[in-house]
Formats: structure tokens, sequence, C-alpha cells
């Protein structure tokens, strides 16, 4: 998985690793998810994230790894400045 914001934009963007985007579907005003040709999640984009997500929490995620069962949390190093 890759999250990224352009702060010029105020975009938030998530993608999930192996999915090839096929379509775009409009969720809500400034919402968008991507879609592969199986119909599968590849990614969301969202426009004014700052209005719309907690942007600072996103530098703590808690990630659950199946079937281990095992969390463990990382630190996104290029989101420090948010």
């Amino acid at each position: 998985m890759e999250i990224s914001y352009d702060k010029t934009a105020d975009a938030l963007s998530i993608w999930f690793a192996g999915v090839t985007s096929q379509k775009t579907i409009d969720i809500s005003k400034d919402i968008f998810v991507d879609i592969d040709a199986a119909g599968r999640l590849a990614g969301i984009e969202i426009l004014h994230a700052s209005e719309k997500v907690n942007l600072p929490d996103l530098l703590n995620l808690t990630l659950r790894i199946f079937p281990q069962d095992k969390e463990f949390q990382i630190q996104l190093p290029g989101m420090m400045n948010l």
C-alpha cells in the first residue's frame, strides 16, 4: 500500500499494491475510488483532504497482518510535516 499527500493540491491518495486501476468512480464530492477490471479496490483519492481527514493521524498506523494476526506500528517519514 502506498499513501501520498500533495500539499499543493491538498490531495490524499491511497493505492494498493498489485492492483491496476481500470475505472474511477465518483463516490461523493471530492472522493473517488479506483477499481480494477475485476471490480477490486485499487485506490482512493480524496481532494481537499485537509478538510476531510485528520492528516497527522496518518503518521501512526496500526497494521494487522493475516493469518498471523500480528500488529505493528509504522511511521511514514515522508509525511512528517503535515
